[in-house]
């Protein structure tokens, strides 16, 4: 793995985070191809560097940066029929998506010798996937670190190595509650504000120059998932997923969680769920 660049790059899930990735290496004059579990139609953008069979995608790559959506999809992924785990030569996994850090430990165990695992969960959402601008999160030791780094560079901005395996992913469920208290926050209050004779630019101009700020608030228009209702295949469910990874990584910590704590956990997720519909 001296020279990452010259590896063959796969990107595992195509959606609205995997497709913008590979098209920035693919810019950028990578060897790289995709693959996802719809067809080769619904990603007219990088046409021939789709492949379609799982069995040929590992076959043609060194290096596999995992962006599915879920554990059962990275189960899937590694473990279903034709999948990572049935390879016999050395492979790189990076598993980019959001997972919950007692799974992710757990699993990391169960990886085949030839399978170096890597975690680099990342933070932006699409409209920094397609700028190149990402946040990742790398839990590695500091040489897969440092061998991995230009590739990751190439897709994000700000590359921080949190520590070993397991690092990564316990900052990244952590920082996405927080993101999730915000996206439920300003989508509560923007469908308040009609009711206290506020319009929603109105609240949103004060939020972006006050106490309100954050990164929902300051994106909102630049978001193409902010305006959802929440529905089980989109982003705010992803939200409602990342929640939960954070809770079930939470489980035999040692977390000394409050019942109010406990409660907040839990009505974060019902709120979730039940997001106010952003006002017309």
């Amino acid at each position: 793995m001296s020279n990452v660049l010259s590896l063959n790059i796969g990107i595992a899930g195509c959606g609205t985070m995997g497709l913008p990735m590979l098209e920035v290496l693919l810019k950028n004059k990578i060897k790289a191809c995709g693959y996802d579990i719809k067809t080769k139609e619904f990603f007219p953008t990088i046409q021939n560097n789709f492949i379609s069979s799982k069995k040929e995608f590992f076959s043609k790559c060194d290096l596999i940066i995992s962006v599915v959506r879920d554990i059962k999809q990275t189960i899937d992924l590694c473990e279903g029929k034709e999948g990572l785990f049935e390879t016999k030569t050395p492979k790189i996994l990076i598993i980019c998506s959001t997972l919950s850090p007692r799974f992710l430990r757990d699993y990391f165990q169960k990886s085949p010798p030839n399978i170096t695992m890597i975690e680099a969960p990342m933070s932006g959402a699409p409209m920094r996937a397609k700028d190149a601008t990402l946040t990742f999160m790398v839990g590695s030791t500091k040489n897969q670190f440092e061998n991995i780094f230009p590739l990751l560079e190439i897709l994000g901005q700000k590359i921080h190595h949190i520590g070993d395996f397991g690092s990564g992913m316990s900052v990244k469920v952590l920082n996405n509650f927080v993101a999730s208290c915000s996206v439920l926050a300003v989508r509560h209050v923007l469908s308040e504000a009609k009711n206290l004779n506020i319009t929603t630019n109105q609240l949103l101009n004060i939020l972006n120059c006050s106490s309100g700020q954050n990164w929902f608030s300051e994106n909102l228009n630049n978001i193409d998932w902010a305006k959802e209702s929440y529905n089980n295949d989109n982003t705010i469910a992803i939200l409602e997923k990342d929640v939960n990874s954070l809770i079930d990584g939470l489980k035999n910590s040692g977390s000394k969680s409050t019942n109010a704590m406990v409660n907040f956990q839990k009505a974060l997720l019902l709120g979730l769920k039940n997001i106010p519909k952003y006002p017309e």
